[in-house]
């Protein structure tokens, strides 16, 4: 069983569970999912990824308890992962970390696009010389306002302009992006390779969980 941490409040179950839906619909895998409570914005600056990381490192230790084998934290900041990782014993996912590695796989010219003010320090220190730079959508600064016409209008000219300036793969760095399904729209009208967080945290859940079994196939 796979735990997701939802680094924001939502309050109904199909929202709660819309991420963990996509990874057992594309990878086959039981997913539970658990919201941060009293953060109806998410974590968009460094106040509210502050705030979150208590309440991130309590419910991995609650999934870790309720049997949970694997845990991904839901944001592509990757908040508490160095953090729940040294409080429980079972692997911690981060959807940004794992979305940059899979980019690497892809291209040697990578963009970020995202919807904070910089990139998230752990994605940027993944792409090193692979980073051409980073785009945000115009007038999105929580992740709530992707979910408009707007503000997905904006997202597809920022990577626009990402490609222009030479990426050949993106990084959607806000869980966001997953929400509204932005990768696969990418890839049709821009023609270049988007690496949504949700679905590459599900690759790497299900690749470790089948590793053990390939292992003892040597």
């Amino acid at each position: 069983m796979l735990g997701i941490i939802r680094v924001i409040t939502l309050e109904e179950e199909a929202a709660v569970h819309l991420h963990g839906a996509l990874i057992e619909r594309r990878f086959g895998l039981p997913v539970t999912s658990r919201c941060i409570q009293d953060q109806p914005l998410g974590v968009f600056d460094e106040e509210t990824e502050a705030q979150s990381v208590p309440k991130i490192i309590a419910l991995a230790r609650e999934l870790e308890r309720s049997g949970c084998t694997a845990i991904g934290i839901s944001c592509a900041a990757d908040p508490a992962l160095e953090e729940a990782r040294a409080a429980v014993r079972v692997p911690v996912l981060g959807a940004g970390s794992c979305a940059a590695h899979v980019a690497m796989a892809y291209s040697a010219r990578v963009g970020v696009l995202t919807i904070l003010k910089e990139v998230p320090p752990l994605i940027r220190s993944i792409l090193g010389e692979a980073y051409v730079g980073m785009d945000r959508p115009d007038g999105v600064r929580a992740t709530l306002d992707l979910n408009t016409p707007g503000g997905r209008a904006g997202a597809l000219t920022a990577a626009a302009r990402l490609k222009e300036r030479g990426a050949e793969a993106i990084v959607l760095a806000c869980t966001g992006f997953a929400t509204i399904g932005l990768a696969a729209e990418l890839e049709e009208k821009l023609g270049i390779r988007a690496l949504d967080p949700i679905l590459s945290l599900g690759a790497m859940a299900a690749s470790a969980a089948s590793l053990p079994e390939l292992l003892r196939r040597q």
